[in-house]
């Protein structure tokens, strides 16, 4: 066999080994082991500081650490897959495995000091990734719109007079208020209490000018006469005036979470003038 030949055979050998060993990857899946689940900064969706509230397919033991831990970093991300040949399957795979086709997200959590960790996948309907300032301030929110409306009264509606007591309360039937609600896609309990300022100011006729006043905090919200209420009487004719304020402090619970203060009370107010007139005395005789 000449040499020519000789080396023509090695190169044909020679090149099929190296085709070979091109195609060996393409040819065998990635397997499981080696595929790793990242975020990409570019790819937040969103990301905070501070205690937050994450996920019900987050344990309980992180969530509960999460929502005290204002130190904490946190973020959410599309979850990809760090092989490109894979991303895209990979990304689809995991949007379908929300309900009506929406997308899954990925949860993170960095302690103090420390890197950014996975803590788990979830759906819209398992729950926002929520900041406790931002779920206050929903609930707060709530509140405001849940209490019960400041609609006082004081009896006699007319014909007030010197000296005799009026009887008066909030037109609100309790000083408790509870509910159930659904925000940022979580079951909040919210339990609101209240307390009220009665304000009675007198004031001197034709000048205008206040000559005193009487003010009663009360825990109940009074009721209709002979009931329980709020007596206070003028002790000089005029045109005076009556105010009330309500205070509902709040508190409440996420998916079993808390108890946790509402850091802002919500505050009724209602101011209205009462006529007093003077109580003349009529003597008869026999």
């Amino acid at each position: 066999m000449s040499v020519t030949k000789t080396v023509g055979i090695w190169l044909l050998i020679l090149g099929a080994l190296a085709a070979f060993t091109t195609l060996v990857p393409a040819v065998y899946p990635v397997p499981a082991m080696s595929v790793e689940v990242i975020g990409d900064d570019e790819q937040d969706r969103f990301a905070g500081t501070g205690a937050v509230f994450l996920p019900a397919t987050v344990s309980t033991s992180i969530r509960t650490e999460a929502v005290t831990c204002h130190g904490c970093r946190w973020k959410v991300t599309a979850p990809c897959l760090r092989d490109d040949q894979h991303g895209d399957a990979g990304c689809r795979g995991t949007v379908l495995g929300c309900p009506q086709g929406r997308e899954i997200g990925r949860a993170w959590l960095a302690r103090p000091g420390g890197d950014f960790e996975p803590v788990g996948l979830f759906c819209p309907h398992d729950g926002e990734v929520t900041s406790v300032s931002d779920m206050n301030n929903r609930v707060r929110g709530d509140m405001a719109n849940r209490v019960p409306r400041l609609q006082p009264q004081c009896a006699p509606e007319r014909g007030v007079v010197v000296g005799i007591e009026m009887h008066c309360r909030s037109g609100q039937r309790s000083a408790r208020q509870a509910w159930t609600n659904q925000l940022a896609g979580y079951s909040v309990t919210t339990t609101a209490r209240a307390t009220w300022e009665w304000t009675f100011r007198q004031r001197i006729p034709i000048s205008g000018r206040s000559a005193g006043s009487w003010v009663q905090r009360v825990d109940y919200p009074g009721e209709v006469y002979p009931g329980s209420g709020i007596r206070q009487a003028f002790t000089a004719a005029g045109r005076h005036e009556i105010a009330v304020r309500a205070t509902w402090l709040g508190m409440y619970t996420v998916d079993g979470l808390g108890p946790f203060p509402v850091h802002e009370a919500v505050r009724q107010e209602v101011g209205w003038q009462v006529p007093v007139g003077s109580a003349l005395g009529v003597l008869t005789g026999p």
